[in-house]
């Protein structure tokens, strides 16, 4: 069937073999402990040492391993424990496991960051016995570490990766070693085929697709449908395509081509009721079983998606209740996602109305919130798919406590607040401001909400408020409340430091003012220079504006700052005027300008229009900050918190002076 893949060069063999042996070794730097010949079955305990590694100053550390097991990629989580500057990583070898890739991360400010040694790798290969390898340990060997095959393993290379003619190498000891599997992974050897020898890929490929198919009979479904892929996409032979395609729904009537083909059906149904016929039928035919490849998960999730939205559009309420309970947690959060909480926001559904689907919605996430359905390929581990779960479940419940303030049922909102951890208690001035509510409304105490909301920076003007007069009521200054006020928010938190960008020229900026007259506001005059470009439209933007008017109050003394606010992206007649109205009606004092409407364009986004070009994104609300015709400073967005977009400018403007 095969036919004889040529030799390569001695140096590559040398090479590969020498890898190969010492692979447990170039990793005692970091990662210690790792036996030379892991059996299936056997438990080893290694140590990882994250000095002079990118996870040296990482406070949590964690870590799992790609398991090539039984000629299928998983991912396993590793049992970490720390003692001390070290942690022990203990891992049992799966039964069928024939090469496992070990990676540790940690988040940080900046994201996620993974360590997996110098990108060389923490690798082992598993053996049978002493000399004798698993099945699939060449296999894994081979495509683990080639740039063409590792796109699924979550960038755990960047740089290092063995060429093709290694790969033919490897891939030609597991096919000696192991050809009875060979059905398993002869879609590899045909990748590595069209990679290696692309002048000829068309006349070898077919050639060596006819002798495999000869001896097809027998073989699971899954070979059938990757040998139809292959006709159909990579030698663009419809024929041979729809002559496999015949056999394929003959021989399986019912499986995972057919079930694909009608689910295909599903999708380009423009009418909601049509198509909610089409999903009724489709269940019917093909329910959902262990017989579904994971591959085919999404169809069932897509459906899901489908059905609850459709029944909640058409105030089919009974069709929702009965389908909560059997749904997975990714599907219920997603439904809640989309329907409860936007239908929230937008009030299109009264609020006592939602409560009767989000409250049983959330008792079977509760219930789920560990049912892996997260899990999708290699994307996750077990750990951070539910990791991930816990953390959605959350920002439901922060949505669920909203919903029970809009029903002024403040008994439900504290048992909801009292299921979320502390420090996603604090994370938003509006919820705080709920819990205060809530407390009063059963006259208890708040002052510990109000100082712990203090501490996160993420009081609201009322809650401020409230803080100072109950300091004041102790006797205390009003003088000394701005000191107090400080030392809470420093309480239990490092020293921020402000980063700074890289000066980038900053585009001129022509605007208009109030009374339409003309002018360019001047970016090189050696002031600091704060724009908020904002929109009568945009929620964020008019929600930022008390924290914005506190940021004017606390510099309008200061020479050396000036705040400006451009009105922009604006298409409806009578912006301007409405614009300002609403600054009027809020008792606003801000320096407000209108940016200009471009040539043949309706939108006013002349000068916003080159700065979202340079940040990549034209969202709103956009803080800007410029020193000497230079962008030092941008933030997007507005996190609901008027503390910390006060305190962040303040920092960045202290910052620049200090230049």
């Amino acid at each position: 069937m095969l036919k004889k893949i040529l030799n390569i060069k001695l140096l590559v063999l040398v090479f590969c073999a020498f890898t190969l042996q010492i692979s447990a070794q170039e990793v005692k730097t970091r990662l210690q402990g790792m036996i030379d010949i892991p059996i299936p079955g056997a438990s080893f305990s290694m140590t990882y040492d994250p000095k002079d590694g990118p996870l040296e100053n990482v406070k949590n550390i964690s870590g799992y391993a790609y398991v090539f097991n039984d000629y299928r990629w998983e991912i396993q989580d590793l049992k970490m424990k720390k003692n001390g500057a070290v942690y022990s990583a203990d891992f049992t070898v799966p039964k069928n496991c024939a090469f496992m890739a070990f990676k540790f991360y940690g988040n940080t400010e900046n994201g996620l960051v993974a360590d997996t040694n110098q990108d060389t790798g923490y690798m082992l290969v598993a053996f049978k016995e002493p000399k004798i390898k698993m099945p699939g340990a060449d296999l894994a060997w081979a495509t683990f570490r080639n740039k063409d095959f590792n796109g699924q393993f979550g960038g755990y290379f960047k740089d290092f990766s063995i060429d093709g003619d290694a790969t033919e190498y490897w891939l030609k000891k597991e096919v000696e070693a192991n050809g009875n599997r060979f059905p398993e992974f002869f879609d590899t050897y045909f990748d590595v085929l069209k990679k290696q020898k692309p002048e000829k890929f068309q006349e070898l490929g077919s050639k060596f697709l006819a002798d495999f198919t000869k001896n097809m009979k027998g073989l699971p479904e899954e070979v059938y449908i990757k040998v139809h892929h292959i006709y159909l996409f990579d030698l663009n032979n419809k024929t041979k395509a729809d002559s496999l395609e015949a056999v394929i729904k003959k021989q399986f009537p019912r499986g995972s081509h057919v079930r694909f083909k009608a689910y295909q059906k599903i999708m380009p149904i423009a009418d909601a009721a049509e198509r909610n016929k089409a999903i009724t039928q489709f269940l019917a035919d093909f329910p959902y079983s262990s017989e579904v490849p994971p591959s085919q998960q999404y169809f069932y999730d897509n459906i899901v998606k489908m059905q609850f939205g459709y029944y909640f559009d058409t105030k089919d309420y009974k069709s929702i209740l009965a389908m909560i309970p059997t749904m997975n947690f990714a599907n219920l959060n997603d439904a809640y996602h989309q329907n409860i909480s936007k239908a929230l926001y937008l009030k299109a559904v009264d609020p006592a109305v939602i409560e009767t689907m989000a409250v049983p919605m959330i008792l079977q996430m509760q219930q789920k919130v560990n049912d892996m359905s997260y899990m999708q390929g290699l994307y996750w581990s077990p750990n951070q798919a539910t990791e991930n779960a816990k953390v959605q479940l959350n920002d439901e419940l922060v949505i669920q406590i909203r919903m029970y303030d809009m029903l002024k049922k403040y008994k439900e909102v504290l048992e909801t607040f009292a299921l979320l951890p502390f420090e996603k208690r604090y994370e938003k001035a509006s919820i705080n401001d709920i819990h205060i509510k809530a407390l009063e409304a059963f006259n208890k105490p708040i002052l510990e909400v109000l100082k712990n909301a203090a501490r996160a920076n993420t009081l609201s003007e009322g809650a401020e408020a409230k803080l100072k007069e109950i300091y004041l009521k102790e006797g205390k200054k009003e003088a000394d409340f701005p000191a107090y006020l400080e030392q809470l928010k420093k309480e239990n938190r490092p020293e921020e430091k402000i980063a700074l960008m890289d000066p980038i020229p900053a585009p001129a900026i022509k605007v208009q003012t109030a009374d339409g007259k003309a002018k360019q506001l001047a970016l090189d005059s050696g002031k600091i220079i704060v724009i908020d470009f904002w929109a009568t439209w945009c929620g964020p933007c008019k929600k930022a504006f008390p924290a914005m008017q506190q940021l004017v109050n606390n510099f309008k003394e200061d020479k050396q700052v000036e705040v400006y606010f451009i009105s922009t992206q604006e298409t409806k007649e009578g912006y301007k005027k409405e614009a300002l109205a609403y600054l009027k009606e809020k008792g606003l004092k801000l320096d407000t300008y209108f940016d200009l409407v471009k040539k043949g364009g309706g939108t006013n986004n002349e000068s916003f229009s080159k700065y979202a070009a340079i940040f990549k994104s034209s969202g709103i609300p956009r803080k800007v900050v410029i020193k000497n015709g230079q962008i030092r400073f941008t933030s997007e967005g507005y996190s609901g918190n008027p503390g910390q977009l006060v305190d962040e400018l303040t920092d960045v403007i202290n910052a620049l002076k200090k230049e």
